[in-house]
């Protein structure tokens, strides 16, 4: 439901649609795949985990019951009737009761070796004899100082010593320390054959090896790569300290991951350790991976491709018709696409063209309309010059020199001649705003000769920077009077006109305030209304005229506003742009 919205979202483009469908469709199908090789991955991680300890497990059940064995038989020799009566009859024996005893000692010891893989030969030391008795040799020495370390327990774990391994024995079991024993059980076991067998374990499960002492006095390993041992042997002195039987982890060696699967023999206190890395085990599901990740980028990048494709083919032609509209849109018309493949796009180019050519007609022929229109309304303008405002002026003027004020005679005419100079002076449509503000203050100057009892006019500097600024003629003289004679028409002292120059975002906001008490507040929304819909009223003087013909010039963001003067009566700001608009 939510993919729906989101592809029916109406401020997606068609191309990003497009290619949200492509990757809608196949990242579900790359997820599914990845979370199935990592769940297979999972299951045969542990299905080898289980592999690895029954191995284990078997090896050392194994191991156990072959190396019990090899006790039990120990023990039945340490108790066997010849070597008790060598060792203490000897000197009594025919020389044919001694050898038949020796022969079938050997015999008997033959039998022990031939029963186990793991022994390579048995030997029995006679100390009253000084003989070592083997089944391959009969020697003249015995190691006493052996002896005497080991005649006073019968140890079941397997000793090393001098790189030979083995199972040791004597008779009597208990004698007081530094007393030799009668005779000594010595069964050798063979380093190969038990290296044989770990490495036969570790070749099935492509891993490695180690079988430890009871002590860790010795170790047994599997190949030839000693750094592993010295890696393991922490992690089975902890096993040994916490007397565990038992223990399968995944640990970390220099950056390398190992599923170690140990167990200890309760009998002879071997401890068994099989390793193997996490890569022989995951190593061909991580290489399905890495191809399934593959094929992915190879998909991503086919989509990338025919996302291009399609950006070519589809998206571009759709993108330039696109920008040409809004260059339309905001008013350039003299647009034109071209195309050179002969296509719908095509098509659809030719027929903008031709819109465009008859567009530029309309344009053309509605705007010369306008200006016409506009042309027409200035010309009304400056021909609607007030003869009260001129009589006033010359009476006003002729009082002056009657009273034989030159300077402000001066002044006064200076003002006069200014003002008609810059009424009748049709060269121009368009004036800076520096000429229209001259303009305005020599209006101001000789309407304060007429009023100056009743009003005064406080107005703000013109900005150098607003000097050059272009805008139609006759814009703020209409507004100030309109001030002076019907916004303090019944104003017979303190009256005040107000003239703000404030610098604007978009362009210069000049607003005209009047202290008047005539207009009330529905008289300025009417107005305000009337300045909104100045099309559909048919005044063309005043106000109407100023915003209309700042509307023609500059578009609908600029024009008059009219609102509740902070002083009290009427403010009318007048919108127009900056330099750069």
């Amino acid at each position: 439901m939510h993919i729906v919205l989101f592809l029916r979202n109406k401020n997606f483009s068609i191309y990003t649609k497009l290619l949200s469908s492509f990757l809608i469709v196949l990242i579900p199908v790359f997820t599914v795949a990845l979370i199935a090789n990592y769940d297979g991955a999972q299951k045969v991680k542990t299905e080898i985990e289980k592999t690895i300890k029954s191995k284990v497990n078997s090896y050392q059940s194994t191991f156990d019951s072959e190396m019990l064995r090899v006790i039990n038989m120990r023990n039945e020799y340490i108790l066997d009737k010849d070597l008790q009566d060598i060792s203490v009859l000897s000197s009594i024996m025919s020389p044919y009761q001694f050898a038949q005893s020796v022969s079938r000692i050997v015999g008997r010891l033959n039998v022990l070796r031939s029963s186990s893989l793991y022994v390579s030969d048995v030997e029995v030391g006679i100390p009253s004899l000084n003989r070592t008795i083997s089944v391959t040799s009969y020697e003249n020495s015995v190691n006493e100082i052996e002896l005497l370390q080991l005649n006073t327990v019968l140890d079941d774990s397997i000793i090393e010593d001098s790189n030979e391994y083995y199972i040791y024995g004597a008779y009597p079991l208990s004698l007081p320390e530094g007393v030799a024993p009668l005779y000594s059980v010595k069964i050798l076991l063979s380093q190969e054959k038990i290296v044989q067998s770990l490495s036969e374990m570790v070749f099935i499960l492509r891993g490695g090896g180690m079988l430890f002492g009871s002590e860790m006095d010795w170790t047994l390993q599997s190949g030839e790569n000693e750094d592993m041992r010295a890696h393991f042997q922490p992690y089975v002195q902890a096993f040994i300290a916490e007397k565990k039987m038992e223990q399968n982890e995944w640990i970390k060696i220099d950056d390398v991951r190992y599923f170690v699967s140990m167990e200890r023999s309760e009998r002879t206190g071997t401890t068994l350790l099989f390793y193997v890395q996490e890569d022989k085990i995951l190593g061909p599901l991580k290489e399905n991976q890495t191809w399934l990740v593959a094929l992915s980028i190879v998909s991503l990048f086919v989509v990338a491709l025919f996302a291009y494709w399609i950006h070519r083919l589809i998206r571009k032609p759709i993108q330039v018709m696109v920008q040409a509209l809004r260059n339309v849109e905001h008013g350039r018309t003299g647009v034109t696409i071209k195309y050179r493949f002969r296509d719908e796009f095509n098509y659809m180019y030719n027929q903008f063209n031709a819109m465009t050519r008859r567009l530029d007609v309309l344009i053309y022929e509605v705007y010369e309309q306008q200006i016409r229109t506009q042309r027409a309304e200035l010309k009304q303008l400056q021909s609607q010059i007030n003869p009260h405002f001129l009589y006033n002026s010359y009476f006003v003027l002729y009082r002056i020199a009657h009273m034989k004020d030159l300077d402000n005679v001066q002044r006064l005419a200076k003002h006069l001649g200014e003002y008609f100079r810059f009424i009748t002076r049709n060269e121009s449509e368009d004036v800076s705003l520096l000429e229209e503000w001259n303009h305005t203050q020599a209006y101001i100057e000789i309407q304060m000769f007429r009023y100056k009892r009743r009003m005064k006019t406080v107005y703000d500097p013109l900005l150098p920077e607003h000097h050059r600024l272009m805008l139609p003629r006759l814009l703020l003289q209409p507004i100030i009077e309109n001030a002076y004679e019907h916004g303090l028409l019944n104003k017979r002292s303190d009256g005040l006109v107000t003239i703000r120059f404030v610098t604007g975002a978009d362009g210069i906001v000049i607003s005209i305030e009047d202290n008047g008490e005539e207009i009330a507040d529905e008289q300025i929304v009417q107005l305000q209304r009337k300045l909104t819909g100045y099309n559909d009223i048919a005044e063309t003087t005043g106000m109407i005229n100023v915003h209309r013909r700042i509307q023609l010039k500059f578009g609908k963001p600029f024009g008059l506003w009219v609102l509740r003067a902070s002083i009290g009566g009427l403010c009318v700001q007048i919108y127009i742009p900056g330099q750069e608009n």
